[in-house]
């Protein structure tokens, strides 16, 4: 089996996968098929050829990570004498369009500051260290680019979204700020949500469209900075 056919294997693996963010994942061999689970989904062992956060597997693998997971994909099949199969090619409503999924994209300004924030925020014990973790995650598995690039569509920071709820048909809008000026006294209309919270965390480079938690459509996008352009911002 070549590279190129077991690549797409994977993906059809990794697409029809119930992924989460948060949760980390790995592709395995697993009941005479290829696919893509969660890392405890048992305790025996068996063959695994790439493990990830969640964020890794929705937003794209890097070219390195594909040839990693494939390479250790043939090199298992070659071994064994087996071949690879999928254990569904269902694809979910809201994953993306083709075989290969677009990464998050942040800003050069927003990643140099964020990993600011990440320096300096971690301290011992400290309950924001696990958040601090994810969003260290997030900004390795994003791909970084210009402010000027960034398309108009892509929620940045201090970006203000209009966020819908599926199941509730409900709406909400907000700012995605840095932890500190989410503390600050804001007009209550106008809420300030910190990146470090789950649904900041969430938002954070997604595009217009884009579900996460499940069922949170990203509906609108009010204000971006970048597309204003307030690249001070």
């Amino acid at each position: 089996m070549n590279e190129i056919k077991t690549r797409q294997i994977v993906a059809k693996a990794i697409a029809a996968a119930d992924i989460e963010p948060w949760k980390y994942y790995h592709v395995c061999w697993w009941k005479g098929k290829l696919q893509c689970l969660h890392v405890h989904h048992t305790k025996e062992h068996h063959p695994a050829f790439y493990a990830a956060s969640g964020y890794v597997f929705t937003e794209g693998l890097t070219e390195h990570q594909w040839k990693l997971v494939t390479d250790r994909a043939i090199e298992f099949c070659r071994t064994r004498g087996v071949r690879l199969t999928v254990g569904s090619t269902r694809r979910k409503a809201d994953s993306p369009a083709g075989p290969f999924p677009e990464r998050l994209k942040i800003t050069e300004f927003d990643s140099m500051r964020l990993r600011r924030l990440l320096a300096s925020g971690r301290s011992p014990g400290s309950p924001i260290n696990a958040d601090l973790d994810k969003l260290q995650r997030l900004l390795e598995s994003a791909e970084t680019v210009a402010p000027e690039e960034v398309p108009a569509n892509v929620v940045t920071m201090n970006s203000q979204v209009q966020l819908k709820d599926e199941e509730a048909n409900t709406e909400m809008t907000l700012s995605l700020v840095f932890p500190a000026d989410a503390l600050r006294d804001t007009d209550f209309e106008k809420m300030n949500v910190s990146v470090l919270t789950p649904i900041g965390l969430s938002i954070l480079g997604r595009r217009i469209g884009d579900t996460v938690e499940g069922r949170i459509r990203v509906h609108e996008l009010l204000y971006q900075p970048e597309a204003a352009g307030d690249y001070h911002l």
